[in-house]
C-alpha cells in the first residue's frame, strides 16, 4: 500500500534573517547619506536668511520712500542675533516689546545659522543709504554677505574665502 503524500506548503513572504538584512543594508545607507543632507540644509538656511535679510533691506527701502520717512535697519552679531526694521535710530532689535519695530527677525526663526558681522544702516526716503554689509555663516563654515549698496539696493553674495560652494546663484563678492 501507498502512502499518500501530502503536499509541501511553500513559504510566500520573507524570512526574519532576510529582513534583518535588509534593515542593516538600508541602515548603512541611511548613515551615508545623513551628513551631507545636513550640510545641504544648513546651507539652505543660511540662503533662507541672506535672501530674507536682503529681502527686508529692500522693502524698508521702498518703505521709506512711500511714507517719506527715514527709517533705519539695526543688527546685532553673535550667538543670539537679530535684525529689525525701525522708525528710529537706536531701536534694539533684541527687544521683543519694543515699539519702534517695524519687523524684527531672530536667530530663533534660522536654526544653525549665525551672524559674524552686524548691520546698521539708515535708508533715506531719497533713495540713498549707508552702504555696508552683513555676514551671515553656517555651522559648516559657509558665508554669504547681504551687501547694502550707496543706493540702498542689498545684494547678496558669497565671500572669496569660505564661500558656499553650491551656491553658483550668488556671485563672489
Amino acid at each position: 500500500m501507498c502512502k499518500p503524500t501530502v503536499p509541501r506548503l511553500r513559504s510566500h513572504g520573507l524570512t526574519l534573517l532576510e529582513l534583518m538584512a535588509v534593515l542593516a543594508v538600508l541602515s548603512v545607507l541611511v548613515a551615508l547619506a545623513l551628513p551631507p543632507s545636513t550640510a545641504l540644509l544648513q546651507r539652505q538656511r543660511l540662503a533662507a536668511a541672506a535672501e530674507a535679510l536682503a529681502g527686508d533691506l529692500a522693502e524698508a527701502r521702498f518703505q521709506a520712500a512711500s511714507r517719506g520717512q527715514v527709517l533705519h535697519l539695526a543688527s546685532s552679531g553673535g550667538p543670539v542675533w537679530c535684525w529689525s526694521v525701525a522708525i528710529s535710530a537706536g531701536c534694539d532689535c533684541s527687544d521683543l516689546q519694543a515699539t519702534c519695530h517695524l519687523k524684527a527677525v531672530h536667530a530663533v526663526d534660522y536654526p544653525g545659522v549665525r551672524m559674524t558681522e552686524a548691520l546698521q544702516a539708515r535708508l533715506d526716503p531719497s533713495g540713498a543709504g549707508f552702504s555696508g554689509s552683513a555676514t551671515l555663516a553656517s555651522p559648516h563654515g559657509d558665508l554669504l554677505r547681504v551687501e547694502l549698496t550707496p543706493m540702498g539696493r542689498p545684494r547678496v553674495c558669497a565671500p572669496g574665502s569660505g564661500a558656499v560652494p553650491s551656491a553658483s546663484r550668488y556671485p563672489r563678492c
